[in-house]
């Protein structure tokens, strides 16, 4: 018996370690620290690339992002961290990028959804586009998941206006991005 609560409270904790809710990636939220990212994966394999400060000639200063990439233990890429502040272990979390399918709201939603599922999960503020994407604005959850023009059967080349309507239901997200406040 004390096994099996055991492996109910360990396959609990797992689910959560892969939930996205608002301001939430897993064990990520909008107080995290960017020193606390060891900690918080310590199972896994975090590689930082790390900005080189502000850089820039004759006053035309640019700065980069840092970005830390969490990799799971057999090698799978699970997220892209970036940080508000760079080069600041103290600095909070801009935004998170998704690349692995287990990451999902309590709803299901995640890179495996469809466009129809999305739809029907979550509500889109609108959408813009690029020249090869369209960027879904998913205001419940504070993210972003792009689809891929080509995949739409849209011209790559155009800047027009994409509607909700012209987006074919079995289409699937190739990214999410997830937003802190």
């Amino acid at each position: 018996m004390g096994f099996l609560l055991l492996a109910l409270f360990s396959a609990c904790d797992r689910s959560k370690s892969y939930q996205l809710t608002k301001n939430n990636v897993g064990p990520l939220n909008s107080s995290t620290q960017v020193f606390q990212l060891s900690r918080l994966f310590k199972d896994d394999s975090i590689k930082a690339i790390l900005s080189e400060g502000v850089l820039g000639y004759q006053g035309a200063y640019s700065q980069e992002d840092d970005r830390y990439f969490v990799y799971s233990k057999k090698g799978a890429h699970l997220l892209t961290i970036t940080p508000k502040e760079p080069l600041d272990s103290l600095s909070t979390l801009r935004n998170v990028v998704v690349h692995d399918p287990r990451y999902t709201t309590p709803e299901g939603l995640g890179l495996d959804s469809s466009f129809a599922e999305i739809h029907l999960l979550t509500r889109i503020g609108k959408v813009e586009t690029t020249f090869t994407q369209a960027l879904l604005f998913l205001d419940d959850l504070n993210a972003t998941m792009t689809l891929n023009k080509a995949d739409l059967g849209l011209r790559t080349s155009s800047l027009a206006p994409i509607q909700l309507e012209q987006i074919p239901d079995q289409v699937k997200p190739p990214s999410l991005v997830c937003w802190f406040d």
